[in-house]
């Protein structure tokens, strides 16, 4: 598993959703969810293809499943076997700043 390296406009958005994932690792929705629930919740507005190219880009980096949806569309959410090592991540940068 690579460590997240953004470089394009989606960097803040996927560093918000692995965020919100370290506080509510079982959490998992769609798109549209991510960008209502966990983001704007958080008091973030984001455009809802920017929040899908994050999560697109982040399962190409597997920290995020997919789950189909029988009525279409996708869940997104962590991968188990990401849990303890994405907290580990968020904390060694929280302690070097």
């Amino acid at each position: 598993m690579k460590r997240p390296d953004f470089s394009e406009k989606n960097d803040v958005v996927a560093w918000l959703i692995l965020g919100y994932l370290c506080s509510h690792p079982d959490a998992k929705d769609t798109v549209e969810g991510v960008g209502s629930w966990w983001l704007n919740g958080e008091g973030v507005d984001v455009e809802t293809e920017v929040v899908r190219g994050s999560l697109d880009q982040l399962f190409k980096l597997r920290w995020l499943k997919t789950t189909k949806r029988p009525e279409g569309g996708t869940i997104y959410g962590l991968k188990q076997d990401c849990r303890q090592m994405l907290e580990r991540f968020l904390h060694s940068l929280s302690s070097t700043q």
